[in-house]
């Protein structure tokens, strides 16, 4: 049962929540099934500190079963309010308790208590949603792996020691996987890709 919520807080959710979450999902999916490529969210709807393609994300992946650690830095009443409301989702307070995590940049170089998972269920890891300002600056990386022709160049606004703790805390079949999102624009990262850039190499997938 969904806690009663003040009026003013809430806004719209998906126009259409059955085929605008599986049209995400596919979007999503083509993300994560070709890594370091941008793919275009075409909606508009943004939520206080949330950009459109990160709210319509946690919108279409979030559900009763999937809890929530929301970045202090991006935490907001209005999110909760709407998220909890269309949702259903719990908000937890611990990030090992978190099935999805949304970070911001200044904030994703600590990875450390998101669950990768278990040896025998991989697939418990939290799944973290980074929010970044654009999709195009920053160190290039080479990214290499599953959905990638031999290599791909990306460059992301995200200090090196972000690498580094992605990295530490990947061992295949355990790992975290990424979706980076700017603006209406999203990106896959799966656990399964190799990151590569002046001495720093993610860690052995096999």
């Amino acid at each position: 049962m969904r806690p009663e919520i003040p009026e003013p807080l809430l806004e719209a959710g998906l126009d259409n929540p059955v085929m605008n979450s599986l049209r995400v999902f596919r979007v999503a999916l083509k993300a994560m099934s070709e890594p370091g490529l941008a793919n275009p969210l075409t909606t508009e709807r943004a939520i206080a500190s949330l950009a459109p393609a990160t709210y319509m994300l946690l919108l279409s992946l979030l559900d009763a079963n999937t809890p929530l650690w929301i970045s202090p830095r991006l935490d907001h009443p209005a999110l909760r309010a709407n998220l909890v409301f269309h949702c259903n989702c719990p908000i937890v307070a611990r990030r090992h308790a978190a099935a999805f995590a949304v970070l911001d940049p200044a904030e994703a170089c600590d990875l450390q208590e998101f669950t990768v998972g278990e040896a025998r269920r991989p697939d418990l890891s939290c799944t973290l949603i980074i929010q970044l300002p654009d999709l195009g600056s920053g160190t290039p990386m080479r990214w290499s792996g599953a959905g990638i022709l031999r290599e791909r160049q990306v460059s992301l606004p995200l200090a090196e020691s972000f690498w580094a703790a992605r990295a530490a805390r990947n061992a295949f079949p355990l790992g975290l996987d990424i979706f980076f999102t700017a603006g209406q624009n999203l990106m896959g990262c799966p656990r399964t890709t190799r990151t590569t850039n002046a001495g720093i190499h993610a860690s052995p997938l096999f």
